[in-house]
């Protein structure tokens, strides 16, 4: 990976100079070393015992393996003087050194269960208990996120100098990486995470031997089932973030770090279910995220040169007014860059948050099911999809309007959860879960990816002539105003009834968080439907059918969550929240129809 492809240029006489990235990137070099000496200390000084056998030499050679490249690369960075790139390996190695901490703490907590044989193989089910070793490689992985931070900290010094984020083509700079690369690399890296995530929810691998009970992501113990949960998604928000960048040469490396680090994991999975034997045998899951991080990897090792090739590709801008519609182009790429990311984010929390854990509960008590977790689980899966797309130039632009409505359908689920939540936590010995923690995070995301989307549209419209007012479109008023009524309608009704269940009216006060979270996803609409009606006719039928998803996210509460009462009928609020969908759809129809002159 090589730097910027222009030189730096000088900063003026009268600007203070900006701050020097290569301390940090020194000490996070330097943090990310000892972290994976003591790694391969940790299986000499003993990691568990006394009934555990030797580390699967094979699964243990690729984790060390992928612990010492990043810190490798980095050297051979700073020997260049690549300081930004440094830093962004180990901040990409280290965001998923996170996710492996917490998988540490198994060992403590339940280190038979841990499934860790890159480290130790248990013999027999007795008891064991953790050693030197255990402290050694905990914190090993907490200097490789230590790393991280600091890696991070050199990266973002590093982007305060003049001349950062230059590229082969002087009409792309300032564009976001996905643009520069084009949007089948972006795609492919995008995939790969979201391949590399699916993977994890499968067993480890697939085995025999009655000593070793290997549990899928969500029946695995909390710290494996959260550290995985966090490996993924630090991946995801790695892959987000690099797309967004700036910098070609800082998002490879940021990406090909964070693919190295799930290497490390998966990939030791996939060497130990190949060389353990004893029953021990590879299962799909693991070499699907194996192979996804190794595309990872290829993907960001090639990204300067697609970029490269991209930018040949590119005809010279030769007219000044040409040459500020690059610049305006660029400025929007950007903004739907910014906007998809905090989407990207803010569904897989939501998604990892609703199948993790939402309450806690005293051993032995029966954790209850909080139902409507799995309307936030659809909703958080359709931001983070639509979301996905903004970081794809071809396809920001139209999909934006959308994406700046499903947001509140997100949030609006997520209130319904953290209202069951109040609820519960007045039993005693109830406690709030990590599934409630991130879920919480998700509904900020929302909001924030609410307000970036509406941004990045004011950013559109900077290039529409508006020195003529835009009358208003009395077709999409007259069938989007009664679609808001009738979803407003819909989200004050129940969506089923049964014996004995009354749900909480509008009419109750103070209201519930899952009463505000309706009353946003109504505001969202009534905005929508009145920026449709004086919109460009493609951009309001992309905004009216991410209203008619939203109320469709909202409608599946009947079959997702009916099952908490018995006997459940169809209530007037499915029926109401039915028409609303399909009004929407009509308001669509009626939008993308061209204006009469």
């Amino acid at each position: 990976m090589s730097t910027t492809s222009r030189p730096v240029l000088a900063p003026t006489s009268g600007s203070d100079p900006a701050p020097n990235p290569t301390r940090p990137a020194v000490a996070a070099t330097a943090a990310a070393l000892l972290g994976a000496v003591l790694l391969v200390a940790a299986p000499v000084l003993g990691v568990v015992g006394p009934n555990a056998g030797p580390a699967v030499g094979a699964a243990a050679a690729v984790a060390l393996a992928c612990a010492f490249l990043p810190p490798l690369l980095s050297v051979v960075a700073l020997a260049r003087r690549a300081v930004a790139v440094a830093g962004a390996l180990l901040a990409g190695s280290g965001g998923v050194a996170l996710g492996i901490v917490v998988l540490d703490a198994a060992l403590w907590s339940d280190p038979i269960d841990a499934n860790r044989l890159d480290l130790f193989r248990p013999l027999t089910a007795a008891h064991l208990h953790a050693g030197p070793g255990a402290v050694a490689l905990l914190v090993g992985h907490v200097l490789a996120v230590v790393a991280g931070i600091l890696g991070l900290v050199a990266v973002t010094r590093a982007a305060q100098a003049d001349g950062y984020g230059l590229g082969a083509d002087p009409a792309l700079d300032g564009a976001p990486v996905a643009r520069r690369i084009g949007p089948l690399s972006g795609a492919v890296a995008v995939g790969a995470a979201l391949l590399l995530g699916a993977g994890a929810f499968g067993v480890p691998w697939a085995t025999t031997d009655p000593v070793l009970v290997v549990h899928p992501l969500l029946g695995s113990n909390a710290p494996t089932a959260i550290g995985v949960a966090l490996v993924v998604l630090a991946v995801l928000v790695v892959v987000a973030a690099a797309l967004a960048s700036e910098s070609t040469d800082v998002a490879a490396a940021a990406v090909v770090g964070a693919g190295v680090g799930a290497l490390g994991l998966f990939g030791s999975r996939v060497a130990a279910g190949v060389a353990a034997g004893g029953g021990v045998s590879v299962a799909a899951g693991s070499v699907v995220s194996a192979l996804a991080a190794l595309v990872l990897i290829a993907v960001g090792a090639t990204m300067p040169a697609a970029a490269r090739a991209r930018a040949r590709s590119v005809t010279p801008v030769r007219a000044s007014g040409a040459s500020r519609a690059v610049a305006h182009r660029a400025r929007q790429a950007r903004q739907h860059a910014v906007a998809g990311a905090a989407g990207v984010v803010s569904g897989a929390l939501a998604v990892v948050g609703s199948l993790l854990p939402v309450l806690a509960v005293p051993d032995g008590v029966d954790r209850p099911h909080v139902l409507v977790a799995r309307v936030a689980l659809v909703a958080g899966a359709i931001l983070f999809v639509s979301s996905t797309a903004l970081l794809l130039p071809g396809l920001a632009s139209v999909v934006r309007p959308a994406v700046a409505v499903v947001w509140a359908a997100q949030f609006a689920a997520v209130a319904a959860v953290l209202q069951a939540v109040v609820v519960a936590i007045d039993v005693p010995g109830v406690g709030i879960g990590a599934g409630t923690v991130l879920l919480g995070a998700s509904a900020l995301g929302a909001v924030a990816t609410g307000a970036l989307c509406w941004h990045a549209g004011s950013v559109e419209r900077d290039v529409v002539d508006r020195s003529v007012g835009t009358p208003w479109r009395r077709a999409v008023l007259l069938v989007g105003v009664p679609a808001v009524v009738v979803s407003t309608i819909a989200l004050a009704l129940p969506l089923y009834t049964g014996p004995g269940y009354a749900p909480d009216s509008v009419t109750d006060w103070p209201w519930g968080w899952d009463t505000w979270g309706k009353g946003v996803l109504v505001v969202t609409l009534v905005v929508t439907v009145l920026t449709a009606a004086r919109a460009r006719p493609a951009r309001a039928g992309v905004g009216a059918v991410g209203a008619a998803l939203s109320m469709g996210v909202y409608l599946t509460g009947w079959p997702l969550t009916n099952s908490r009462i018995a006997e459940a009928a169809i209530g007037p609020g499915t029926w109401a929240a039915i028409m609303g969908v399909v009004l929407f759809v009509a308001t669509a129809v009626v939008a993308v129809r061209p204006r009469r002159p």
